[in-house]
């Protein structure tokens, strides 16, 4: 991605670079919700080893019956004639076939046959490695892609390094080359080491909702030259064939955001500029297209970025990530505050430190403890599968330090439900729990089971609201953490059905039509409505209907499960009290207190429900939490997207 090299912040504001990089800048004003950029299909892409025998290797979806390469004996398979057609050529002449059949290393390869796919689609073309002699200080790029800074990668060593070296020995293998007839990536044609090394610092991972990380993909110049921002003001989604059905030309002007050279650009810059551009319509016909999306209005020439990293994490481990896979230092407007801004006050202190001015960025040993016990049962959760050990660490971690009490080696911690250490370990106990429990369901469930049952499903479902609750905290003070918030209340949704599908705790479907209609019917009613006012008017009516209901169901959720049972709800905040809250939030303070409090206008379906009845509460708690994830969610990615779907068919599982 194109931050790689860059050191400065990506503000408007920002201090010329010594060198030129590239940023894309939008062409005229644009509102919230709308498409930076056309589908763009990508350069090169290739399916994770666990998904190569459920989906087509050509363009993602998912396989009904298909269609062997017997070549690499059904290693690679096709959803159909035509994409079979269009990629069997790049598949066996690139070397991926060889690879899949006869080379066997450890671990995932599907940066090694994203890469293998682009040195063959380079070395067709005759592109080697930019810009020209004329441009002799300037970064060096393949495909539109950096590609600087190899020889000091290799010196300096480690795990990517060693990557690059074995993976480049292993391309040369498939290619059916020995080491000394692969070019040398000193000089300006593709080699293996540097073509690698582009996919490695470029790539992204083809995330699809309701199933993860399919594989890899790595994109020309349209989207490849978005930089990153800790605070950005767009993102992107994937989709899959099925989605545009034949693809059309990628033309510049189907691009709401155009390239643009930061610092000063010569005439030969901006010559290799024009040339570059070309790639950004792919090599790749039927490979997942990226959608640049906007998610906060943009001024005309401003520049647009999306993220190359998770939100939540605090400034050190961002830094820490950048660096790692993109090697550059992010100065972007949060990273180079003055001050933290709220969301980042809140992650890092200490409860102790709430009222301070300055908290210590969880320095604290004990910060360091927990987070070596997050990581230990995190490890106890997926390498060794006790998702039982995992809780129990977990659980006795966070009771503790949210009692304020000495902790192993004496230590004291007092960790609230908005620092970060806490929000990843809801994240670890929300799916340990939901795995106990769908352990417990698959077998047959006598009354002990049955309410053990029930315990593992009230955690999970707890754990889940919870940091739903927390993260959409912080999406108020910052809109960045729209697709996060979207994406957590749709697994809080998820959550609480697993209680619903206990024996005894169904609802018929007459039932289920009744609420879904009733709480539908509003949301619907906003969909195509993406303005910044209506935005923050449906997130203040869900929190009065979700406060109203919680306060109903979270009682009886959290019975028995001390650390839960201490905290009064997911969405009351009001125990940061008015110093802590009030400066920067996305809506007026009071405001939010009314539609907590007082103000029902926005839950006409309240009248109709029974209050006794904790099942109907439950799936109207599923029902908000799904509709509203879905309306985030259409702001983000789109009405059509695959999270919209996803939730489309959920709700339809209960009819």
């Amino acid at each position: 991605m194109e931050n790689m090299f860059r050191t400065a912040a990506t503000s408007a504001e920002e201090e010329p670079r010594e060198h030129p990089a590239m940023e894309m800048r939008a062409r005229e004003e644009t509102g919230l919700a709308r498409d930076m950029t056309p589908p763009i299909p990508p350069l090169a892409a290739a399916l994770h080893r666990c998904f190569l025998p459920s989906r087509c290797s050509a363009c993602f979806r998912p396989l009904d019956s298909f269609l062997p390469c017997a070549a690499c004996r059904g290693a690679s398979r096709y959803c159909s004639a035509a994409c079979s057609a269009a990629d069997s050529s790049a598949h066996a002449a690139s070397g991926e076939c060889c690879l899949l059949r006869d080379h066997h290393p450890d671990g995932d390869t599907s940066d090694l046959r994203a890469a293998l796919r682009l040195l063959h689609s380079l070395e067709t073309l005759g592109m080697g490695i930019l810009p020209p002699a004329s441009l002799p200080d300037q970064p060096r790029r393949i495909a539109g892609l950096l590609a600087s800074d190899l020889e000091k990668v290799l010196e300096e060593g480690g795990e990517v390094a060693e990557r690059i070296l074995e993976g480049a020995a292993l391309m040369s293998l498939a290619r059916g080359r020995g080491r000394s007839r692969e070019a040398d990536f000193d000089g300006g044609a593709a080699s293996p080491e540097v073509v690698l090394w582009a996919v490695l610092r470029n790539s992204v991972e083809v995330h699809i909702s309701e199933v993860g990380a399919l594989g890899v993909a790595v994109y020309g110049p349209g989207f490849s030259w978005f930089n990153h921002s800790c605070v950005p003001n767009a993102c992107y989604r994937f989709e899959l064939g099925y989605r545009y059905g034949e693809p059309g030309p990628v033309t510049p002007e189907s691009f709401l955001a155009s390239s643009a050279a930061a610092g000063v650009a010569t005439d030969a810059w901006n010559a290799w500029i024009y040339g570059e551009s070309r790639l950004a319509c792919g090599f790749s016909k039927f490979g997942p297209r990226v959608t640049v999306r906007s998610i906060k209005p943009i001024m005309k020439g401003e520049e647009v970025c999306v993220t190359y990293v998770d939100l939540l994490q605090p400034k050190v481990e961002r830094q820490d990530d950048l660096w790692e896979k993109y090697r550059f230092v992010c100065c972007c407007g949060r990273c180079g505050a003055s001050s933290p801004l709220y969301m980042d006050f809140v992650l890092n202190c200490d409860a102790r430190e709430l009222s301070l001015d300055n908290c210590s960025n969880s320095t604290d040993p004990c910060c360091e403890e927990f987070a070596d016990i997050l990581d230990q049962a995190i490890a106890d959760y997926t390498l060794d599968e006790n998702p039982e050990a995992c809780c129990e660490k977990l659980e006795s971690m966070l009771f503790c330090s949210s009692q304020d009490k000495e902790f192993h080696a004496g230590g004291r911690i007092k960790l609230h439900t908005l620092h970060h250490l806490p929000l990843n370990a809801y994240i670890t106990l929300s799916s340990a729990y939901r795995t106990r429990l769908f352990n417990l369901l698959a077998i047959s469930l006598d009354e002990g089971n049955n309410s053990e049952a029930f315990k593992m499903g009230r955690a999970a479902a707890s754990y889940s609201l919870l940091l739903a609750g927390t993260v959409h905290h912080l999406f108020l003070s910052e809109p960045s953490l729209i697709a996060t918030t979207a994406h957590f209340l749709v697994s809080a949704a998820e959550s609480t059905c697993g209680i619903l599908r206990i024996p005894g705790w169904s609802l018929n479907a007459n039932q289920c039509k009744s609420d879904i209609d009733s709480v539908l019917c509003h949301y619907q009613s906003i969909m195509m409505e993406h303005s910044l006012d209506e935005c923050k008017a449906t997130s203040m009516r869900f929190l009065g209907c979700i406060s109203e209901i919680l306060s109903r169901t979270w009682p009886f959720l959290t019975e028995g499960l001390p650390y839960l049972e201490s905290i009064n709800s997911p969405v009351d905040f009001s125990w940061l009290g008015p110093n802590v809250i009030n400066p920067q939030c996305f809506a007026n303070p009071r405001g939010i207190s009314d539609f907590i409090n007082k103000d029902r206008s926005g839950c006409r379906h309240h009248e109709d429900i029974f209050i006794e009845d904790k099942r109907r509460f439950l799936f109207q708690l599923v029902v908000h939490c799904f509709a509203y994830g879905r309306y985030l969610a259409s702001i983000c990615y789109g009405p059509q997207c695959n999270l919209a779907d996803h939730v489309e068919i959920m709700l339809h599982g209960f009819l």
